[in-house]
Order: C-alpha cells, then structure tokens, then sequence
C-alpha cells in the first residue's frame, strides 16, 4: 500500500496484493460464528501486534533517519544510516533464517495434515485422505525447494549452498512461472536525471520545430505530473523504456514515427497535443532528454518557481527523416512492421463490429479516468448490493 501511495507503479501491486490474499485461510473468509477468545488471550495478542508494529515503527525511523520539518513548509527528510556492509552482512543472517522458519513451518502443517487424517477420518476414507496429503504435501515441498533459486538471488553466500539439482528442475519448469522473484525496478534508474525521449515535427527544419505532447510521461516542463496508477499507460511506459536505449533497438519506435509521419488517426488518438492538426509535418526527429525535479528554495541546484522539471538536452535520439525517405520504408517493410500497401479487408464478428464502431464514436478515452469509472461502477454495483441483501 506504501508503494501504491508514493509511485506510479500502475496495477503491478494490486496483482501483488491478489497474490497475498490467496494465502489467507479459507476460514477468514467463512461467515460463522468462532468461538471467543478469552480475555488473557485478546490482551496477549493485543499487546504482542503492538510490540511488533512499535518495533517496525522504531527501526524505520532509525535505520533511515527519518526527520519532520515544519519550516519553510511540510517536509519529511530522510537519510539511510546504514553501511552496503552492514545490510549484506544483514542479509547474511536474515535470509538463512527465513528459509529453515518456512521449512519449519511447512513441515508442521504437513505433519500436523497427516495426523489429522488419521485421527478424524474412518475407513477407507481415512486412506483415501492419507493419500491426498501426501500428494498435496510432496507437491508443496518441491513448489518450496524450486523457489529457493530466485530467494537466494538476493543473498550470494546462501545461493552457493542451494542444490544445483533445484537450479536445474526450476529450469524445466520456467515456462510455467511457478516460482519468481519480484522488484519493482529492482536497478535504480535516472540517479542523474531521468532519460526522456521527445519527439519533435517540422516542415521546414530552418523555421524551427515543434514538440509532441504525451498524455502521461514527462514533456512540458511546467506541467504537474500526473497520477496514473492503475492504469497501465503503455505507449508512455515503453517511451520510458526507449529512452535507457536506442531506437535501433526499439523498433516499435521507428514504427510510431512513421504512423506520425503518414497521420494515423489511431496513433495520434494516443498523443495528447498533436503540433500539426491538419496536415502532419515533413520532417520528424527525436532527442534525448535528461529531467529532474526542481527545487523549492533558492539554494537547490535545480531552483524553480513555475516549472516542476528542468531538463538537460544530451543527445539526438533519432536523425531527421522524411516520410517518403527509402531507408526508412525499406528498414520498416524488412522488419515487417509496414507491410506492402495492399490493404487487407478485415472480417469482423458482430461483436467486433460493434466495438468498432463505439471506438469511432467516442475515439480515445482518456486511460485513468476510463479506469477509475469502470473501477468506481464495479465497487458502487457491489456496495449496492450488499445493502440491497
């Protein structure tokens, strides 16, 4: 939830929080009455959550010197207090020890499932039972001992003791994605500014050029970022992606300067300030960016009263090109991106032909406040009928 708060990380924490809550006993979710914990116990466990929660609380605000400032505005200064030596050596110690308590704990619930079999179960239902346990246990033991490979990437000590034999048949089973590590962007990326790519439009290179404005990455120095999440605004994440690389290795890219080129009405739909409405321009290229935030007080290095960026031009990302020129279309059809001009007519089920022709009524909806209706609707549907009930 902290990460949903501060970054724009779309719907990739609501699909990790879906995960987590296919780990929650079955009997959290059942609406019957449980027996009443005694007082001695609601007080213990009271008090145990506290001691957890304040323990967290205390070592957040050591470990990252957390400081409240209330002059010249709100603003909350933190500084990490620890050495890359010090969390290795951390690491070091955690890692080993979460692998034998979840190895502990596993073997109890399965050992705990057995004994049950047998004590509750009656004749040949309680061999019956037997047997599924054991199915259901020998396949939880090895989902555990594959997913060791990706936990022990984090720690190099702890992955030279994991059998190569456990590298081998998590190998054989990759395709299925059973096991996997997770990070958000684990590598930090744009310490020095962060990399745009912006696209500029000309018909005429002496008289100037004008910028393409997209809907959500970073442009226009003076406007607010937005907030996305959880809306997925692809064209804009993989612009971000094209700017750590080249366009020689983002082909997808010379393709959407080619459909800008010819005035693609769906393309440009994705776009939200098109420079050349009627007609577009002879000649498109494209420069490499690197942005940073601006400061709020004149002694900041990036100092600024109106604009929330600053940028500093590094490099040209792609050459100035004309539509018609032959490198371009030959370099599109050998990659098949553009095809030859023959247009395929396309068969479209009734279905299809109805989403088709909404599409070309109502154009390009707007990704966040299109996500957030259909998101509000669904809850508002359930609030409603819950009270209905």
């Amino acid at each position: 939830m902290l990460i949903i708060i501060t970054g724009n990380y779309n719907f990739f924490n609501l699909l990790t929080i879906a995960l987590c809550i296919s780990l929650v006993e079955d009997d959290f979710f059942k609406r019957h009455k449980v027996e009443k914990p005694s007082t001695i116990q609601t007080l213990f466990n009271k008090l145990f959550s506290l001691v957890v929660y304040g323990y967290l609380m205390y070592q957040t605000v050591m470990q990252f010197s957390l400081q409240v400032s209330y002059s010249p505005y709100f603003e909350i200064k933190s500084k990490i207090a620890f050495s890359k030596e010090e969390f290795s050596s951390w690491l070091e110690k955690v890692v080993p020890a979460t692998i034998i308590l979840g190895a502990v704990s596993l073997g109890y619930i399965i050992l705990s499932s057995l004994f049950r079999c047998l004590a509750e179960e009656k004749g040949i239902w309680k061999l019956w039972s037997l047997m599924q346990c054991a199915v259901m246990g020998v396949l939880a033991v090895a989902m555990f001992s594959i997913s060791l490979v990706p936990l022990s990437v984090i720690e190099k000590n702890t992955q030279q003791y994991v059998s190569p034999d456990l590298h081998r048949y998590r190998s054989y089973l990759k395709d299925y994605h059973l096991t996997n590590s997770y990070g958000l962007f684990r590598r930090m990326t744009g310490v020095g500014g962060r990399p745009e790519v912006i696209i500029e439009g000309s018909n005429s290179p002496d008289s100037g050029w004008k910028e393409y404005e997209f809907y959500y990455k970073p442009g226009n120095i003076s406007r607010v970022p937005p907030i996305v999440a959880p809306h997925q605004p692809r064209l804009d994440w993989q612009m971000w992606f094209a700017a750590l690389g080249s366009y020689q290795h983002n082909t997808w890219f010379v393709h959407l300067i080619y459909r800008l080129m010819t005035g693609q009405r769906e393309v440009l739909e994705l776009i939200q300030y098109n420079p050349f409405p009627n007609k577009p321009p002879k000649f498109i290229r494209a420069k490499l960016y690197h942005y940073h935030f601006t400061g709020q007080t004149k002694k900041d290095k990036w100092y600024s009263k109106k604009n929330w960026w600053v940028r500093e031009e590094k490099s040209e990302y792609f050459p100035a090109l004309e539509k018609d020129n032959s490198s371009l279309l030959d370099y599109l059809k050998r990659t098949g991106l553009v095809k030859n001009e023959k247009k395929e007519k396309r068969t479209l089920t009734w279905l299809g032909f109805c989403v088709d022709y909404i599409r070309q009524l109502i154009g390009q909806p707007e990704g966040f406040s299109f996500v957030m209706t259909i998101t509000g609707t669904a809850v508002m549907a359930n609030v409603f009928s819950l009270i209905l009930k």
